[in-house]
């Protein structure tokens, strides 16, 4: 007899195949990213998961699914519990979400209700670390989406460990092994280090065409319970006191009260790199690992595999570049969470007029215009053009009038074969003043 998953499977392929409405065309009928939680219930997961929640107008979230990892789990028969936090604490955020809900859909009506995520919300497999021989709602609801004929990418976020994510793959290798190709396609992994060992052991080996990301010690932990020692005096700033009571911890409302700060600053959030790598902020991260963005800068260690590249005394950190840009955003959603409209700040719209994608000749001269560029809050915008050189594969090129907003430009070296990644950042007058990039990718011919 065909498990519930396959019957869900099924019931999935006759709807899409009759109603035809997303195709590989048009991928995503909202246009929005595809994420799935999966967490572990540690501090740094809660603290997470409140700035998470902040920002779920920017994806279409399909699971937020407890699991467990080498840290954290639940127990069993055979294996004592080990700090499980259990599951309520979601359930407590969700409830302090719907308070706060009528006020952030003032900012963007497309918000989802604490009700529509409370249905996402699933046990996955939890009993002790790497557990995936069962399957569980948590698992089911994985590969039911991973199943689905939308072949946009989804990406599944193991915030503890990967062994909920690898029972749906299981389930899917066991009965519709057909379909891994497919799903092979669809399925991006984002761990926040190896809590436990089902990515090696089973992933990896079983699907390796599935692309993982791999965020180390040295990347996420700018942001994690070490973060002060990855951090400049002057970056410190946005993540003390001050900083934390003032745009965050007090006044913004019951979800970011239940923030559970140290000595009322910032306390870790390991596992935000996950989701920060998934916001469209015009930095393109999702396109390609190499890329860099707000989730940190990755480079390839095999066909599908990708590893942060922060190592200890390297500058500049690849998340930490950003970090004073993700204060500020979420201090200004923090606002969101009270004020309506006209008394917040939204983030200004960085347009470069023609292709982000170009072929240049060496010795030529592009140019660059951001006339488009504007603000929703009527905010007056800077402009700074940079070459991204960690990014690209050309020698350092000087941009001349770079904070021109229509007259910057640049000499193309002899250096065929190469790219070179620039980047328009464009920063509104607002309090807190908040920015937006776009990333112009240039490909000298030969």
């Amino acid at each position: 007899m065909k498990s519930l998953i396959q019957l869900s499977a099924n019931i999935l392929l006759v709807i899409a195949s009759l109603q035809g409405a997303i195709t590989a065309e048009s991928p995503n009928a909202n246009g929005k990213t595809r994420v799935i939680v999966t967490t572990d219930g540690e501090i740094d997961d809660r603290c997470s998961m409140i700035r998470f929640l902040m920002y779920a107008n920017e994806w279409e979230i399909l699971g937020l699914i407890h699991s467990s990892s080498k840290y954290h789990w639940k127990g069993d028969e055979s294996h004592e519990p080990h700090s499980w936090e259990g599951t309520d604490w979601l359930d407590r955020q969700l409830d302090a979400y719907e308070e706060i809900h009528p006020n952030l859909i003032l900012h963007d009506p497309s918000f989802p209700t604490a009700d529509q995520l409370r249905t996402l919300v699933h046990v996955g497999n939890v009993d002790y670390e790497g557990a995936m021989t069962n399957r569980t709602p948590g698992s089911d609801r994985i590969a039911e989406v991973l199943l689905e004929q939308n072949p946009s990418p989804v990406w599944l976020q193991a915030w503890g460990g990967s062994n909920t994510i690898a029972r749906a793959l299981k389930t899917i290798q066991e009965d519709f092994p057909e379909e891994m190709a497919r799903v092979s396609e669809k399925a991006k992994i984002f761990l926040i280090s190896h809590q436990d060992n089902t990515t090696q052991d089973y992933i990896q080996k079983e699907w390796p065409e599935v692309d993982v990301l791999l965020s180390r010690g040295d990347a996420f932990g700018a942001i994690a319970y070490g973060w002060s020692k990855f951090q400049s005096k002057e970056l410190r700033e946005y993540f003390k006191k001050d900083f934390m009571k003032g745009n965050i911890l007090e006044g913004h409302g019951p979800l970011c009260a239940m923030y559970e700060a140290k000595e009322e600053r910032f306390r870790s959030e390991g596992d935000s790199p996950s989701f920060l790598h998934v916001i469209r902020t015009g930095l393109r991260s999702e396109e390609d690992p190499t890329y860099g963005g707000w989730g940190g800068r990755f480079e390839r260690a095999g066909d599908h595999y990708w590893k942060s590249v922060d190592k200890k005394g390297v500058e500049p950190h690849s998340i930490l570049r950003w970090a004073v840009a993700f204060q500020n955003d979420w201090a200004a959603r923090a606002d969101w969470c009270v004020k309506d409209f006209d008394r917040a700040n939204h983030p200004p719209v960085a347009v470069v007029d023609g292709s982000l994608d170009r072929k240049v000749k060496p010795g030529e001269q592009v140019t660059f215009s951001a006339k488009g560029s504007t603000d929703p809050d009527g905010d007056s915008l800077t402009h700074r053009w940079w070459q991204y050189d960690e990014a690209d594969t050309a020698s350092k090129v000087e941009i001349e009038n770079a904070s021109s907003q229509t007259e910057a430009s640049l000499t193309v070296p002899d250096e065929s074969g190469k790219t070179i990644h620039v980047i328009l950042e464009v920063t509104d007058s607002g309090e807190p003043p908040l920015v937006r990039w776009q990333r112009v990718i240039l490909t000298i011919s030969d």
